[in-house]
C-alpha cells in the first residue's frame, strides 16, 4: 500500500493556518471559468480559438523528484501530453529522506540532500552551481503551480518529496492529482521498441554468451537481436514487474500508469499535510520506508547491511554499494558516506581511499573473540 493509499480516512480538522489559504480563482476577463484541465483537452474544438489565453489561467505541471524520472517524463511527454510545454515538467531533486528537514530553505543543511556526489572530486567544483540553480529555478517554478499531478514510486526519496509537494500544494489551495508508479503485471506492458540506434549491444545472464556477442560483427547482432528481444519479452510478460521509482519506466510503461492518474480529494491532502508536518518535527537523520510509508529512523539504519555486504577481501565499495542498493531504493553516495563513517568507527577498513566509491577498496575484518 502506498504512503498515499493509506491516507485516507477519517478528516482531521483542516491544519492549515489561516494566511496560507489562497482565495478561489477566478478566469481572466471574458473567460468562463474551466473545471479542469481534462475539461480543456477534450473541449479542444470548443475551446481553441481561446487557448492562447486560458492556458496562462489553466496550467498544468508535473511534479517529480530526481533527474532520472524528470529525463524520462520530458522524454514521454510528446505521447502523453502533448499540449504540455517542456518547462511544465518541475524536479524537485532535494532526498529529503536524508538529513535535516527542519527548514528547506537552508542550503547548507540540504546541500548533500540536493547534491550528494558533492564530496567526490571529480564533480565537487560543480556542486555549488547545482545547488544555486536549484534555489533559483526549480523551487521558484514550483511555487508559481495553479495545478499539478505529482510522480513518485516507492523508495524513501520519492515518498517523502510526494509528502512535501502534497503539504506545499494544499497549504496555498493548489488542486493535484497523483500518478503512484508501484507495479504492473507483464501482460500489461506494451511490445518492445524497435531499436534505430546505429550501433547496438546485447547484454544477457550469461557471461560466456555476453563475451562471444562482444565480439560479434554489427550486421550478425542486428539478426539475432529481434529473437533474443522476443525471448526476453515473453519471460517479462509472465512476471509481476515492480518498479522503484519513476525514472525506471520506459515511455510506454509511463502511459499505462499517468491512464491511472487520480485526484487527490481535499480530505486526504489534508493527511498527508499532517504527516509531513510530523516528519518535520521529527526531524530524525533519516526517512525509511515501512510498509509503503515513510518513518523516522537513526542514521546508522543501513549499516548493518552495509557490513553484511562487505566481503573479508579487499573489493571496491562500488561493489558494497551496489549489493546493498539491491535491498534498500536509497542514495548510493549515502551508502558510500555510511561506509567512510564505518571505517572511521573501526567496523570495516579502507584499503584504498580514491574519493569516490568507484576508486575505493574496502574490506570487512572478522573479529574473533577470546
Amino acid at each position: 500500500m502506498s504512503s498515499a493509499d493509506g491516507a485516507q480516512g477519517l478528516c482531521p480538522r483542516d491544519p492549515r493556518p489561516s494566511p496560507g489559504r489562497r482565495p478561489a480563482r477566478t478566469a481572466p476577463k471574458g473567460l468562463a471559468p474551466l473545471e479542469s484541465h481534462s475539461r480543456l483537452r477534450a473541449g479542444r474544438g470548443i475551446f481553441h480559438a481561446s487557448w492562447v489565453l486560458e492556458k496562462e489561467y489553466i496550467r498544468m505541471y508535473w511534479i517529480c523528484f530526481g533527474d532520472s524520472a524528470m529525463g524520462m517524463l520530458v522524454f514521454a511527454r510528446s505521447a502523453l501530453a502533448p499540449e504540455m510545454d517542456r518547462s511544465r515538467i518541475i524536479s524537485l531533486i532535494d532526498d529529503l529522506s536524508i538529513g535535516d528537514i527542519s527548514d528547506l530553505q537552508d542550503r547548507e543543511a540540504r546541500s548533500f540532500g540536493i547534491c550528494p556526489w558533492q564530496n567526490d572530486p571529480e564533480f565537487a567544483d560543480s556542486a555549488g552551481e547545482y545547488v544555486t540553480s536549484y534555489y533559483r529555478k526549480a523551487l521558484p517554478a514550483f511555487e508559481a503551480v495553479d495545478e499539478a499531478i505529482i510522480w513518485y514510486g516507492d523508495n524513501p526519496a520519492e515518498q517523502c518529496g510526494m509528502l512535501r509537494a502534497a503539504h506545499d500544494l494544499y497549504a496555498r489551495g493548489v488542486p493535484f492529482s497523483m500518478v503512484h508508479v508501484d507495479r504492473l503485471d507483464g501482460a500489461q506492458l506494451p511490445p518492445p521498441e524497435r531499436s534505430a540506434a546505429s550501433a547496438i549491444g546485447i547484454v544477457t545472464e550469461n557471461q560466456r554468451l555476453n563475451f562471444i556477442l562482444r565480439h560479434t560483427p554489427q550486421f550478425l547482432l542486428r539478426q539475432i537481436l529481434p529473437s533474443i528481444v522476443q525471448k526476453c519479452s515473453r519471460k517479462r510478460r509472465a512476471q509481476l514487474v515492480v518498479y522503484r521509482g519513476v525514472g525506471e519506466l520506459m515511455p510506454g510503461e509511463a502511459a499505462i500508469f499517468y491512464s491511472r492518474q487520480r485526484r487527490v480529494p481535499e480530505c486526504e491532502a489534508k493527511l498527508l499535510y499532517s504527516r509531513w508536518e510530523q516528519l518535520v518535527r521529527e526531524n530524525a537523520p533519516l526517512r525509511v520506508l515501512q510498509n509503503g510509508k515513510p518513518v523516522s529512523a537513526p542514521v546508522g539504519y543501513y549499516d548493518e547491511a552495509i557490513l553484511a555486504n562487505t566481503p573479508e577481501e579487499e573489493t571496491r565499495a562500488a561493489v558494497v554499494v551496489g549489493r546493498t542498493l539491491g535491498n534498500f531504493a536509497v542514495n548510493d553516495c549515502f551508502i558510500f558516506e555510511r561506509i567512510r563513517a564505518l571505517a572511521l568507527a573501526g567496523r570495516l577498513e579502507i584499503v584504498k581511499n580514491g574519493g569516490n566509491y568507484r576508486e575505493t577498496t574496502v574490506w570487512r575484518k572478522i573479529r574473533v573473540d577470546g
